[in-house]
Parts: structure tokens; C-alpha cells; sequence
């Protein structure tokens, strides 16, 4: 009997070990890559053949939808974290920071929210995310210290222009600082804020021409 059930057992932890491969592989490769990376670059990055990508997923959506509610997730955390900043303006700084931040690393993750990829349930996505990162608006809002007629609608049209600088210079990964302090300040009630990096010089800049994609 247990040399029976041994085998299914080891195959069925195998196959949990391949599939969590695929995954882990798949991670990285959107988030260098973005969604224009192919099913034989994850299965070249997870070290197994492209057929055992299509024993546990129907296709590349498959797989982006397995890595959607995770990355979801991420987000909603990372405004969960936000509205226990007790000060309002840091805790939109905090939101806009650590969302960036994930999105910087992870250009796959950019592409979702920015509906790249139409297999993900953008509809919903915006409702839960509308959902939870209002009351860090809200706050801010009634605080005073962001101007009449910011809402949390903004985040779109910001990320999307941040997605923009992630791509422009390879030699400043952290160059999307500057222009999100340039952002912010623009939500700002008052004050302005120092620039956490330094503009591009010549040479980066000409380096970046073509940058975007």
C-alpha cells in the first residue's frame, strides 16, 4: 500500500515544486521584461521546458492572472500600511512612495495597472483599489495639506507618467524619486519639498533618448 501511495505523493510534490517554479520565474521575467516576455523565457528562467508550463498553465494569461491578486494585494497592503500614518500628508506620501517603489522593481505589476494586459479584471481591480486608498485621500483632503480638487483618481494619470521614467535611465534606477517629489509637490497644499535626486547630466540624458517604450 505505502509503495503505492509514495509515488503520488512524490509526483504531486513535484509537480507543486514545477508550478511554483513557473511562477517565481514568471515574476522575474515580467518584472524585467514586462508582458512582452515570451512562455520560453519563463520556462528558460524556471529551468524547465515549455510543456511543463502547459501541464499547469493554459497559457501566458494563466500565468499573469495567477500573479494578479498577488500583486493586487501588494498595493492594498501597501495603503493599508499608509492610513496608519497618523500624519495625513505623509501617509499619501507613504502610499505614493511604496507604490512606485513596487512598481519600479516590477515593470509586469506597471503594465497591470495600466491595462496592458486585457485578461486582467480591470473593472474590479479599480473598485478595490478606489476602495481602499480613498480614505488616504480623504484625510488628506480634510487635513488641508493637499489642494481643492485633488482626488485619488489622480494615482492613475501619476503612474502612468512615473511608468515613463522607470524606463528612461538604466544608470539611475531611483531617478523616478525626483519626479514623483515634482508630483507630489504639485498635490500640495503649500511648502515645497527638496528633490531627493539629481536631474540627468548630458550624458544620461543622451543615454535615455529612445528610452521609452
Amino acid at each position: 500500500m505505502n509503495s503505492e501511495i509514495a509515488p503520488s505523493r512524490a509526483q504531486r510534490a513535484d509537480a507543486a515544486r514545477n508550478r511554483d517554479r513557473i511562477v517565481q520565474a514568471a515574476r522575474e521575467v515580467f518584472a524585467e521584461h514586462g508582458f512582452s516576455a515570451t512562455l520560453h523565457d519563463i520556462a528558460e528562467q524556471a529551468g524547465v521546458g515549455v510543456g511543463t508550463i502547459y501541464r499547469n498553465f493554459d497559457s501566458k494569461q494563466h500565468i499573469i492572472r495567477a500573479l494578479y491578486a498577488e500583486a493586487i494585494e501588494r498595493v492594498l497592503s501597501g495603503a493599508h500600511e499608509a492610513l496608519q500614518v497618523a500624519d495625513p500628508w505623509q501617509a499619501l506620501v507613504t502610499f505614493f512612495e511604496a507604490t512606485a517603489s513596487s512598481q519600479a522593481l516590477d515593470k509586469g505589476l506597471t503594465a497591470m495597472f495600466l491595462g496592458a494586459d486585457s485578461s486582467t479584471p480591470l473593472d474590479e481591480t479599480a473598485a478595490r483599489i478606489l476602495e481602499s486608498v480613498s480614505p488616504i485621500f480623504d484625510r488628506a483632503l480634510a487635513a488641508g495639506v493637499v489642494r481643492e480638487g485633488i482626488g485619488v483618481t489622480d494615482i492613475l494619470p501619476i503612474f502612468a507618467m512615473l511608468d515613463a521614467v522607470y524606463h528612461l535611465s538604466a544608470e539611475e534606477p531611483d531617478l523616478w524619486r525626483r519626479y514623483l517629489a515634482i508630483l507630489l509637490d504639485g498635490l500640495r497644499a503649500r511648502d515645497r519639498s527638496a528633490l531627493p535626486v539629481n536631474a540627468l547630466d548630458a550624458t544620461a540624458f543622451r543615454a535615455s533618448i529612445g528610452g521609452f517604450h
